[in-house]
């Protein structure tokens, strides 16, 4: 195994890789830009995706991929959110509902706030800046992992944080929400799966953790770009939580943040 966790980050299709694992995963994160369908070619947006053409298929197979009682933390958009919801719901439960057995949990999301922990509006689009993303939570069956980990967190952009960005590919997602999920719902040494990695990072986070991961995307470009990002994260130690950094000229540092200014202004933490 490299030290940089190569043979890890697999190359190939998202369903047979993940049909082809020798081992249930504790956690999948599953990245919403890969996995909701119509994506290529959307406002000009072209590079390849996986072979499977609708979200159903990996989420289906990535369920498959969790031991009994594992978790799936799923990104999303406006667009899949409530669509992920539903089926969720239908196809595997609504513990939410019913308080008993598996499925559906939880919507909660990342916030992108600027320096001071105001919402992030410096990508503003014409119907509302998104300022974020909503993220799906979902077990498999009864499940004993537990966390008091909000399942809403709050971040900065990596792109005003962390040097490189965006590392040659897409749009490039913090670390520290999935850190504070991972940590929450694993123990040291299980596996965590990131299907539809990009630059992966919440195998970064798992890696930080002492969990075993798995990443797989279709290019072999978003496996450089993930070692690239991975490479630049070791050297800075770059945290993503706005309760780790302050912009600095670019570069991120630790310092302290004044979190009353996080009570309203649109933060949902």
């Amino acid at each position: 195994m490299s030290e940089d966790g190569t043979e890890r980050y697999r190359v190939g299709d998202a369903l047979a890789e993940l049909r082809s694992l020798d081992e249930s995963a504790a956690v999948v994160c599953l990245d919403d830009a890969w996995a909701r369908p119509g994506r290529q070619g959307a406002f000009g947006v072209e590079y390849p995706t996986h072979d499977f053409e609708t979200t159903a298929e990996i989420v289906d197979v990535a369920w498959d991929a969790l031991q009994d009682g594992g978790w799936l933390i799923a990104d999303a958009d406006d667009w899949l959110a409530p669509r992920l919801e539903t089926y969720i719901r239908e196809e595997f439960g609504d513990v939410s509902a019913w308080y008993e057995g598996g499925g559906y949990r939880r919507r909660g999301g990342v916030t992108y706030v600027d320096v001071g922990g105001d919402p992030d509006t410096s990508t503003p689009g014409q119907y509302l800046s998104n300022g974020g993303y909503p993220v799906i939570f979902a077990h498999k069956g009864e499940t004993d992992r537990r966390t008091t980990a909000s399942a809403r967190q709050v971040a900065r952009h990596p792109r005003r944080v962390e040097d490189g960005y965006p590392y040659g590919w897409g749009s490039v997602k913090p670390i520290g929400p999935y850190r504070a999920w991972i940590e929450g719902l694993t123990e040291p040494g299980e596996t965590v799966v990131v299907p539809c990695a990009g630059t992966a990072p919440a195998a970064i986070a798992a890696e930080q953790l002492g969990r075993e991961w798995i990443a797989i995307d279709s290019e072999s470009e978003a496996r450089e770009a993930y070692l690239q990002r991975r490479a630049a994260f070791r050297e800075e130690n770059e945290q993503t939580t706005l309760v780790d950094v302050v912009a600095d000229g670019g570069h991120s540092v630790d310092a302290g943040i004044d979190h009353s200014r996080l009570q309203g202004g649109g933060s949902d933490r």
